[in-house]
């Protein structure tokens, strides 16, 4: 098919089309022009302000942009154009109408023009018109390339600007795919309609975004300031100027007081570190000074190291203080905290660690006088005989100002800690630990110096200052296990004057007590334990009947006046262990003439052998020339306990001060018992624990099982006993007790004495406790052996209470009691039961008592239940006291009532060995709302620890 495509017709129509294009065109050529041209005096001098490289490169910009866009749309045009006219040439000739008119412009194009009416014509042909009419409805021109942008979004006009194709090849597509134009005009008119509305929006936006553009420019007048500040002329240049300065100022002086102020929040902080980092040093460096002064105590008081700990002290003082008044009179930081209150916690932590500094300066620097004043009383044995006192009462008054003085700065340091915040120092994880270790031990530290300072009028009587003190000591042998801690065979007095030891010798108490003429024959136990004391000639050597042991002081010091007329201002009992702890500190000792040297761990033995072995009693009759064996007895432990004192009298200060450490320690753990006649020391004693007294608190519930061995055997070294406790307390808070105490005597050395242990038990509970159930006591009744039938080879009770090896139930034989009129013949096993003595002999204290019997090699089971009423609702707690002399192995329960949030107390569970008094107190649980099933399940899961009985 062949298309007239009059070309000049077309760009003549093009020409008329748009009107208003060229007149626009020409209106924006001339107004840039008339803008470049015009010579106005305002224009002409903003011009010459203008900076015309940055005109010239937005210019630059702003040009390829349009260009860039003009050539993606002219590219999408051309696109659009070929495929029409490839349309147009599958679908054949037809008749073509041109639009007489085009919109006014390209930005806002007018109405679609529409076909001339015309006949209907069969389908075909009118797909052919409407194909042809879509290409042919915009005006064909060649615009020029500026003007791209503008008519591209003509059809026709771009089409024009392609040659057309190859006429038979179009035909001969156009005849095959007719069918499908007829269909595809339509959508391809209504697409051609979208592609229109989208680039109008397009340009609109692109209009929007370079009007934006153009208002977040910078603002040109600051150049022109400058401008004028250099080529202007009078006036103009002096505004300029002023201008520009006061522009300068602006922007400086801010950035100039930024820098001031980061420099001296720099130098402040650089300050204040390295003044808490010097005090810091100062501190550590007492460390060095005082090196190995836990080995050796008295190089605390070395004058040396006592100078050069002074001047490290005041440099940490000063350093401290120092950084603790930047903190407080810095304006910097007292803005920072205004300012920004998130550094609130570390100013606050840094203010309270360099008052802490401060404190333990000053701390350092008052103990530093009375450690120079005690110096020269550090200086060679501490406890010889000389003529010169160790303790004054002067030193006492200066110890005393020295703790009255150090407390408040301790207080201080309590207090300092509330605010301080590990975190939020500059430490390290192992720092943090051992500061917060330190600031743990404040409490202890405040309770301690507390109680010494109290204690110190007390020490000074006991020391003798006033005036000589004599004391009653008794050794204590806790293989014959008594209520305070063993049979007291031995005894002698000790004068301590002006804390100075006098000589002093153990005496064997069998030179007083059996003899002819002993004050204590036919005498009988005192009330209280007469009614199961079960020997006669009651003396010193068997007043050691209770375990309160003020009541066992009290009743020493009677026997001991009754017997020797002499009076004593108190009494000292030692158990073994002590003497132990001693050895260990000086070290071995080497007994003058037995060629023995005695240990810690071959004390005991060694003892037993010189007293009780016919071996050992021999050769002291041949070493000390003494033909009556009785005598000889013990004149071993005379001469052991002689040098063993006088090496104490003899020991450097460093072993001095340790064995009084190990002292202190001792009188907790009732190894060391003292009782005194003056009523406001005693009370102090008691007061801080030192009395070895039996508690008889009625805020707390209580339980304290006390043994005494009385078969004239040293078999208690060889039976273990436990301790099972199950506690179960009620919604009112008392407290039903379920014990077992089992006795296992398994017999691996010598004795000395009877086989059988016959054991005289009482517990002791708090007043009012209520007996509910007990088993295992010796009822006194005859059961089986001895004059009796034998007893069964495997079973004799019925629950099992004792078990011992097949066919080694028989007791044997007991030592002679008051109501044994048989001592030499065997005794048969009594039935067990109940308690058979519920009379308490301790004020305060109920009891439940009696005896019980274990053959050798067995094992017995002593069960006891009773009901403590509440005590302290809410607040349960449970002390189990430990007998001197023993070491029994503790297992207590207790259990809150179902469900446990009703005392809001949780179960506890401990096992332990006893090596002291016990205070066990569950823990409470949390508070809160109420509680659904699943909480309440792992509430009672964890409250009720269940250890089996």
């Amino acid at each position: 098919m062949l298309i007239n495509s009059n070309h000049p017709k077309r760009e003549e129509a093009a020409g008329q089309g748009n009107p208003q294009e060229e007149p626009a065109l020409t209106s924006r050529v001339s107004s840039e022009e008339a803008a470049k041209g015009e010579g106005a005096p305002v224009e002409a001098e903003a011009s010459s302000l203008a900076d015309e490289d940055t005109i010239k490169l937005q210019s630059m910009a702003a040009a390829r942009a349009v260009e860039q866009r003009a050539s993606d749309e002219a590219r999408a045009a051309i696109e659009r154009a070929a495929a029409a006219w490839s349309s147009l040439l599958r679908a054949g000739p037809a008749p073509v109408t041109f639009p007489t008119a085009v919109p006014a412009s390209a930005d806002q194009p007018g109405p679609e023009p529409t076909a001339p009416e015309s006949k209907p014509e069969e389908p075909v042909e009118e797909g052919r018109k409407a194909a042809f009419s879509e290409a042919e409805t915009l005006p064909l021109a060649s615009a020029p390339a500026t003007l791209t942008a503008a008519t591209s979004t003509s059809p026709l006009a771009e089409a024009e600007t392609l040659p057309l194709a190859t006429p038979g090849v179009a035909i001969g597509q156009g005849e095959q795919q007719a069918p499908q134009l007829v269909a595809q005009a339509p959508a391809a008119h209504r697409e051609q309609t979208a592609d229109h509305q989208q680039k109008s929006a397009a340009r609109q936006s692109a209009s929007t975004r370079r009007r934006s553009a153009r208002r977040l420019r910078p603002p040109q007048w600051p150049g022109r300031l400058w401008k004028q500040a250099r080529y202007g002329t009078g006036r103009q240049r002096l505004k300029a100027l002023v201008l520009l300065a006061i522009l300068l100022l602006g922007i400086g002086l801010p950035i100039v007081s930024g820098l001031a102020v980061g420099l001296q929040a720099y130098l402040t902080y650089s300050t204040l570190r390295g003044q808490a980092s010097a005090g810091v040093e100062h501190l550590l460096a007492l460390k060095t000074i005082f090196n190995g002064a836990k080995a050796h105590p008295s190089s605390l008081f070395e004058a040396d190291k006592l100078n050069q700990a002074a001047q490290e002290l005041q440099q940490a003082q000063q350093s401290f203080a120092e950084a603790r008044d930047i903190i407080d009179h810095s304006a910097l930081i007292h803005t920072v905290i205004a300012l920004l209150p998130q550094y609130r916690l570390q100013v606050s932590s840094a203010r309270a660690a360099t008052q802490i500094g401060v404190d333990v300066s000053v701390i350092g620097l008052k103990l530093i006088p009375a450690a120079r004043s005690l110096a020269p009383h550090f200086q060679g044995p501490l406890l010889s005989n000389s003529s010169k006192p160790l303790v004054t009462q002067d030193m006492l008054n200066l110890l005393g100002t020295t703790i009255d003085n150090i407390m408040p700065s301790l207080r201080d340091i309590e207090t300092q800690s509330q605010n301080l915040s590990l975190a939020a120092l500059p430490l390290s994880s192992s720092q943090r630990q051992q500061v917060q270790q330190v600031l743990q031990m404040l409490p202890v530290l405040q309770q301690s110096l507390s109680q010494a300072r109290q204690l110190l009028d007390a020490a000074g009587w006991l020391l003798g200052v006033d005036k000589p003190r004599t004391y009653l000591v008794q050794t204590m042998d806790r293989s014959e296990l008594r209520p305070a801690g063993g049979f007291t065979g031995q005894y002698g007095e000790l004068t301590i004057n002006a804390g100075r030891i006098a000589p002093f010798s153990l005496k064997d108490i069998s030179f007083v007590e059996y003899t002819a003429s002993s004050p204590t024959l036919g005498q009988l136990a005192p009330e209280p334990y007469r009614s199961w004391w079960p020997f006669a000639n009651w003396g010193l050597r068997d007043s050691n009947l209770s375990a309160d042991f003020p009541t066992t002081g009290q009743l020493a010091i009677q026997a001991y006046q009754h017997e020797t007329g002499r009076h004593v201002d108190g009494v000292i009992a030692l158990t073994p262990f002590f003497i132990e702890h001693v050895l260990q500190i000086i070290g071995p000792i080497t007994v003058p003439g037995y060629n023995e040297t005695i240990t810690a761990l071959n004390l005991e033995d060694r003892l037993h052998f010189y007293q009780l072995d016919s071996e050992g009693v021999r050769k002291q009759q041949i070493v000390q020339h003494v033909d009556d064996s009785s005598q000889a007895r013990k004149l071993f432990t005379s001469r052991l306990a002689q040098t063993l004192l006088d090496r104490v009298r003899h020991a450097p200060p460093d072993e001095i001060l340790a064995i009084a450490h190990e002292a202190l320690y001792d009188l907790k753990t009732k190894d060391i018992e003292i009782y005194v006649t003056d009523p406001r020391v005693e009370q102090l004693l008691i007061q801080y624990g030192y009395g070895a007294q039996m508690d008889r608190s009625t805020s707390h519930d209580g339980l304290y099982v006390v043994q005494a061995n009385l078969n004239a055997t040293k078999a208690s070294q060889y039976v273990r006993t436990l301790i099972h406790d199950v506690v179960t307390l009620d919604a009112n808070g008392g407290a039903t007790h379920y014990l077992q105490l089992r006795l296992a005597y398994t017999d691996t050395g010598p004795v000395y004495g009877y086989d059988t242990y016959r054991d005289y038990v009482r517990i002791y509970v708090p007043p009012n406790s209520k007996f509910l159930s007990g088993d295992g006591f010796d009822s006194g009744t005859p059961l089986c052996g001895g004059p009796l039938p034998a007893c069964n080879a495997t079973v004799v009770y019925p629950h099992d209470e004792l078990m011992c090896p097949p066919g080694q139930y028989q007791p044997g034989a007991a030592s002679p009691t008051l109501s044994d009129e048989n001592p030499g013949d065997w005794h048969p096993l009594d039935s067990v039961g109940p308690p058979t003595n519920t009379v308490s002999d301790v004020a305060g204290r109920a009891m439940f008592g009696g005896w019980v019997v274990v053959p050798k090699n067995c094992t017995i089971t002593v069960t006891l239940s009773w009901y403590v009423p509440p005590l302290n609702k809410g607040h349960y707690a449970l002390l189990v006291q430990r007998q001197a002399g023993t070491y029994p192995e503790l297992d207590v329960t207790i259990l809150p009532p179902d469900p446990c949030s009703q005392l809001n107390l949780a179960g506890t569970h401990v096992d332990t060995l006893l090596s002291s008094d016990l205070l066990i107190t569950p823990r409470s649980l949390s508070t809160g709302g109420s509680q659904g099933q699943g909480q309440a399940a792992s509430t009672q899961s964890s409250c009720y620890p269940r250890v089996g009985v």
